[in-house]
């Protein structure tokens, strides 16, 4: 289970050294910002994760390589990739096992709140 935040932008310092005062292993804590969006996410890396946890992966579609956020599950030796950012039911394909490099576990989303102030949740 990850956590969602709403924190102002001066504020992303101590909620990463929070983060990481809870983590066993502080040292696997990566933070990355997604593009196009105000929102930092930070992921254990190498963490193993249960099925349908929330992980970031590194996906290769094709010629596209990118990184994202998703569930996996793992079905009659098949891997089903479901987006984050779709309806809970909503678009999941089967991916080659190849394609997905797990990246790590999510801990935390944080959303950046415009002008340095959090956003109404």
């Amino acid at each position: 289970m990850y956590t969602s935040v709403v924190i102002a932008r001066d504020s992303v310092r101590e909620a990463l050294a929070f983060l990481r005062g809870l983590a066993a292993h502080p040292e696997n804590l990566v933070a990355i910002r997604l593009r196009d969006a105000d929102d930092i996410v930070v992921f254990e890396r190498g963490a193993s994760a249960r099925e349908d946890e929330l992980v970031a992966v590194r996906l290769t579609l094709g010629r596209e390589r990118r990184t994202a956020l998703g569930r996996l599950r793992r079905e009659h030796g098949r891997t089903r990739w479901q987006p984050a950012h779709s309806a809970p039911l909503g678009v999941a394909r089967d991916v080659h096992p190849d394609a997905v490099q797990v990246l790590g576990r999510v801990l935390s989303v944080i959303h950046l709140g415009q002008n340095g102030q959090p956003e109404a949740a």
